[in-house]
């Protein structure tokens, strides 16, 4: 297929969008593994260590099992409010460019670009199309922005001619 020589469309983030897409790009990296896996089983442990030495289940330690159980949820959904409610350009509309130089995402008071050889890797996953520059960092561009799916395709193409790694965003059938 062929890929134009530019293509730019409008976008934004939701708060919910940029959560999803944080807890998406986290799951990209296998060391984020570790770092999800640690407070369930320090929850559960601690659980069962209390347990065992006969001290009750009390207050205290529903609340410290608790606290472990959440941290990773509430540091997403922390960290996406700081960036989304904190920082008014974080919320402001912005503009896709695909280009013959490569990404970039033009807002009224910022912009960011990436060559086309820093892009190794696309993928669709959880209603993004995702444009991978860095492991566990990625243009995380929701899918309702681009809902045309031949626009879709003519961006995995274009990433694919620029030499990026296509093979997880197959187009739906």
């Amino acid at each position: 297929m062929d890929s134009p020589e530019k293509i730019s469309f409008p976008s934004s983030f939701s708060y919910w969008e940029r959560v999803r897409a944080s807890a998406l790009l986290m799951l990209e990296r296998k060391a984020s593994y570790v770092f999800i896996a640690f407070w369930p089983l320090a929850a559960f442990g601690l659980a069962a260590l209390s347990l065992s030495k006969g001290r009750p289940f009390d207050a205290q330690l529903c609340a410290v099992v608790a606290g472990c159980l959440l941290f990773v949820p509430a540091m997403l959904l922390l960290g996406a409010a700081s960036t989304h409610y904190l920082y008014k350009q974080s919320r402001e509309p912005f503009t896709y460019v695909f280009d013959d130089d490569g990404i970039r995402a033009v807002g009224v008071s910022y912009e960011y670009a990436h060559k086309w050889p820093v892009i190794f890797k696309v993928k669709r996953r959880a209603g993004f199309l995702m444009f991978f520059f860095a492991p566990g960092a990625a243009h995380c561009i929701p899918l309702h922005s681009i809902a045309d799916a031949d626009l879709q395709a003519s961006l995995i193409a274009m990433a694919a001619a620029k030499g990026a790694d296509v093979s997880g965003a197959v187009t739906p059938a």
